[in-house]
């Protein structure tokens, strides 16, 4: 299970699903959380969350399967249809939400014709078609996503043929590089990977023998090669979800074992892992992964809650959280989706002020427009940079077209 929390506007801000009252909200100012608010009743199973310099966005979907976008900006929440559902039909989508460079990326996934697609999706004002990366398989966790070298983001999961591998979305060029297979002569399957800035990649995976499934790590360096599989912990189940964290500067594994939280930490850089410990929970409590963010920067931990607080393992609590100082969001004006929960707040466009003073509007847009493409520049510039001192080194990168959705598919959706 997963839920999310939120830096924003000073203070935490905890979503979560409970039964009969759907995707629900509750604030933490001073010392404890506030008693939870009902944000949206028909939204269904699972859901992302992440803060940013903007506000705070939702992505889950309702009753009918449509996937939906919320946004809250100011005082009031936003609701947008991404995408509908004509069977009506509710299953797992794994949204995972990234800010770069104050874009808002999206990961999800859908059913169609029997088959799994992962998608990616630029949340934009102006209507940004989804790309399909590829068709996966639907094991737990389906993908996992992580930004690269600031601006690029490394998608991996596992082909509909069993192979672990990943794709890298260059930012300036919006486009997916071809799939590399991860270490294929290990038969690993990849639960965790943290891309470090010096270049290397962490891995943490399962290796099963016999029936058994073993906690494995493993690193690929500057040079693309890998390291052999170090074994972290034995037997474990197949449906833990390993996360890697960072304890008083070392760096550990965490996952879930019998509703317990389990660890182990790096002792040297050669691999060598200390002996798994066992965190004492209180009886009764409910082991969950938390997705934490602030000013677009995500993290998680696993942890519980209570009535008035939510305490995490293996890392900082909230309390102690230093916030990230928030980048710039770019949003173009006119972003327009239909007000919702008429409790948390209702505004029209006019009451908005969207449409009061065309000529503002124009400004508003060709200035948005102007700031888009200077930052884009700016990134080009970089990776151009990038790319000449590779060059310099003799290391060549292939890139792969980037493949386009077909809208027929999002009808039939």
């Amino acid at each position: 299970m997963r839920e999310y929390i939120a830096f924003h506007q000073g203070k935490w801000w905890h979503f979560f699903m409970k039964p009969f009252y759907g995707l629900c909200v509750r604030k933490r100012e001073g010392s404890r959380f506030s008693n939870f608010e009902v944000l949206l009743e028909e939204a269904r199973e699972d859901f992302c969350a992440i803060s940013s310099a903007g506000g705070i966005h939702v992505v889950c979907q309702d009753k009918n399967g449509s996937i939906l976008y919320l946004f809250f900006e100011g005082e009031v929440w936003r609701k947008k249809v991404l995408l509908e559902n004509k069977e009506a039909k509710v299953y797992p989508k794994h949204f995972q939400l990234l800010s770069v460079g104050g874009f808002i990326n999206l990961f999800y996934t859908i059913l169609h014709k029997e088959k799994h697609l992962l998608i990616h999706q630029i949340l934009m004002a102006e209507d940004r078609p989804p790309t399909v990366v590829d068709s996966i398989r639907s094991e737990f966790p389906c993908f996992l996503a992580q930004i690269h070298s600031g601006t690029d983001i490394t998608v991996l999961y596992e082909k509909e043929n069993g192979i672990f591998g990943s794709r890298l979305f260059r930012w300036s060029l919006k486009a997916f590089g071809k799939f590399m297979p991860i270490h294929p002569e290990s038969a690993c399957m990849v639960k965790a990977f943290l891309p470090e800035p010096d270049g290397r990649v962490r891995y943490g995976a399962f290796q099963k023998i016999d029936r058994f499934y073993n906690l494995v790590y493993f690193e690929q360096n500057q040079q693309g090669d890998y390291t052999e599989p170090v074994t972290v912990n034995l037997d474990c189940f197949p449906e833990s979800e390993p996360i890697f964290n960072r304890e008083d500067y070392t760096l550990c594994l965490f996952w879930q074992e019998n509703g317990g939280i389990m660890s182990s930490c790096l002792q040297n850089e050669n691999g060598s892992w200390s002996k798994p410990v066992r965190y004492v929970l209180p009886s009764g409590v409910k082991t969950v992964l938390y997705g934490i963010s602030d000013g677009g920067n995500m993290k998680y931990a696993y942890g519980y809650s209570n009535d008035y607080d939510v305490i995490l393992y293996g890392t900082e609590g909230l309390d102690c959280w230093t916030v990230a100082e928030e980048k710039p969001e770019f949003r173009l004006p006119g972003y327009e989706a239909e007000a919702f929960a008429s409790e948390m707040g209702v505004v029209t466009e006019e009451q908005d002020g969207f449409q009061k003073n065309p000529l503002m509007l124009q400004l508003q847009k060709e200035l948005a427009t102007l700031k888009e493409q200077l930052f884009r520049l700016r990134v080009e510039n970089k990776s151009l940079s990038e790319r000449m001192e590779k060059m310099e080194q003799r290391i060549h990168i292939p890139l792969a077209e980037e493949e386009c959705i077909d809208e027929v598919l999002l009808l039939d959706e």
